[in-house]
């Protein structure tokens, strides 16, 4: 039973890059760089929940954040490489790196749209799901 939630959170995580990318017409586009550097986060992610190596997800997905945050961008793009490094971590049962970058998503979208906004709802599935998880992983 405690393999049918990790295949359920695996299933929710591969489709992660897409669910939690910002709607390019939101706001500023991105830069070739960071653009580039999103794509190879989402790459990087979906590997490492096949490899468990998490090292080039973190240095990729930590990048893309960095370019993002020093750009002009809306701060929705920052919320696609938190997530998958986050669910990265999840996967590999490493909770304590990914519960503090969920918590860093949500306070970005709830700045960004409301602490009651649906963006933020997403997120917060997202962390129950991984609770669930985690307390599978304990048992």
């Amino acid at each position: 039973m405690n393999y049918i939630y990790v295949i359920i959170f695996l299933l929710v995580s591969l489709n992660c890059s897409n669910t939690f990318a910002a709607d390019p017409a939101s706001g500023s586009s991105l830069s070739p760089r960071a653009n580039e550097l999103l794509n190879k986060c989402n790459l990087e992610s979906r590997n490492s929940l096949v490899s468990g190596d998490l090292a080039l997800t973190d240095k990729v997905c930590m990048e893309a954040v960095k370019v993002i945050e020093k750009s002009d961008a809306n701060k929705e793009f920052l919320i696609n490489p938190i997530m998958n490094l986050a669910v990265s971590y999840s996967m590999a049962g490493q909770f304590d790196k990914a519960a503090p970058l969920y918590n860093r998503a949500r306070d970005i979208r709830k700045e960004l749209y409301g602490p009651d906004s649906i963006q933020v709802k997403e997120i917060d599935d997202t962390i129950r799901k991984q609770e669930e998880m985690k307390r599978q992983h304990r048992k």
